[in-house]
């Protein structure tokens, strides 16, 4: 509620009017003096107001974390939220900051860009040094340009501008352009291809992150270890700190390399590190390494689509086939084989199972453990068959793999040894399996 215009602000004249003058306070701040004047960095709307605009910023709001601002070319003041604004408490001030936006960029303060590749660092300061990364980007995620340093910059022959950047999660810094992609959303106009070098093996080495081969494996197969297909590991380039990072499951490296060399056919060499690069086509190559006194030979390959995006997938794949399985339970009982309790987040109980100790679960197995849904059947199962699936039972490390039919009234799982697993995948289940029926338990 706004103050008096006899200047009493906001005071209270009785509980109900004190509630409701604290409630608009917090909402829209108090008092008809505006706050500032802001800079439009990040427009939600560049066809109702550019960025680089110049606005008034009215009041705030610390609920829905916006400000209310005018401008000229609005009809009625806009609620907008207030990282896309950069707000100034003197007038002059923000008009000098709103020119020098729009002339960094060369008059287009309109300008977006998108990370040619992932993990692409950005950084407190127009430099690359070690230590001021505060955010990194996902390949193909766009960013806000609200700045440029005044001439272009050559790290170790890579030549392009150092631009100052915002993201959609309000994180501002300089990323390195060699690796963006820039272009105007009002007419998703190219402006601006990243940089190229002599080699384009070269480039299409440092502009790219390399994953482990099984990655195109289990997307070819819908396979997925969860274990091991991650967005940290791959080779990821640093070509402005002439750095290569290798993170796989099984050791991390980095090589800081004094050139990328050509070394013979489609081959180059990182100078000043072990490291040897052969490529086999565009979208493949072989790295060759010695790590701790060990050689390493790794074929790497470019990964269409997104790693993150895909492990999401394969989540929501896994919730949805437990709930099948919640529907013939939660309460499932042998005379045999004792009961099965199936609980939230693919947890289990599971008691009197002593007749299947050692053959199908281990010595050590508590009572209690957490379903692995992370089991695939082969094609060859997939008639007879409707998933499989692993106890991984508390106090023992070998997990009790099973592949299971749903039938009315219960569930039958049939044990599958080891050997018969490859690569997380149900091959066969042998000659004469064990076989466990379940029945749901009714009250």
């Amino acid at each position: 509620m706004p103050a008096s215009s006899h200047g009493r602000g906001c005071s209270a004249v009785s509980r109900i009017s004190l509630l409701f003058l604290v409630l608009s306070a917090a909402l829209w701040g108090c008092g008809d003096r505006p706050l500032g004047t802001g800079v439009v960095l990040w427009s939600p709307d560049e066809s109702l107001l550019r960025s680089a605009s110049v606005v008034s910023v009215l009041s705030q709001s610390e609920i829905t974390d916006t400000y209310r601002v005018s401008a000229d070319e609005l009809a009625e003041p806009l609620d907008i939220e207030r990282w896309r604004v950069e707000l100034h408490d003197d007038a002059d001030r923000a008009r000098t900051r709103a020119s020098e936006f729009a002339s960094a960029l060369e008059g287009n303060p309109s300008l977006h860009a998108r990370a040619t590749r992932s993990a692409l660092p950005v950084r407190s300061e127009p430099r690359a040094a070690a230590g001021n990364t505060i955010y990194r980007l996902r390949e193909n995620e766009e960013v806000k340009l609200i700045g440029r340093q005044p001439e272009e910059t050559d790290l170790e022959g890579l030549v392009s501008y150092w631009y100052e950047a915002m993201t959609a999660t309000g994180e501002r810094g300089w990323v390195f352009g060699y690796t963006l992609r820039l272009f105007d959303p009002t007419d998703d106009t190219v402006v601006v291809e990243t940089g190229r070098g002599a080699d384009p093996l070269i480039d299409l080495l440092l502009q790219n992150v390399w994953r482990p081969v099984y990655y195109l494996d289990m997307i070819a197969s819908r396979a997925f270890d969860l274990e091991l297909f991650r967005p940290e590991f791959g080779l990821f380039p640093q070509p402005e700190n002439r750095q290569l990072e290798l993170v796989l499951p099984y050791h991390a490296t980095i090589f800081e390399y004094e050139q990328i060399a050509p070394a013979g056919s489609r081959r180059y060499v990182a100078e000043g590190t072990s490291l040897q690069i052969t490529f086999q086509r565009n979208d493949e190559l072989n790295l060759r390494y010695t790590l701790e006194g060990r050689q390493y030979i790794l074929a790497m390959q470019r990964v269409p689509g997104d790693i993150e995006q895909f492990i999401e997938n394969e989540i929501e794949r896994r919730s949805a086939v437990y709930e099948r399985l919640l529907e013939r339970g939660p309460e499932l009982g042998s005379d045999a084989y004792g009961s099965l309790t199936l609980m939230p987040n693919q947890q289990f109980a599971w008691t009197g199972f002593q007749r299947l100790v050692p053959t199908a679960i281990g010595p050590q197995a508590l009572s209690t453990g957490r379903i692995d849904m992370g089991l695939y059947l082969s094609s060859a199962l997939r008639r007879d068959y409707d998933g499989a699936l692993a106890f991984r039972f508390d106090g023992e490390q070998t997990p009790a793999s099973f592949v299971y039919q749903l039938l009315e009234g219960g569930i039958r799982f049939v044990w599958v040894a080891p050997q018969n697993i490859r690569d997380r995948i149900v091959q066969s289940v042998g000659v004469s399996p064990l076989t466990v029926f379940m029945s749901a338990v009714t009250e």
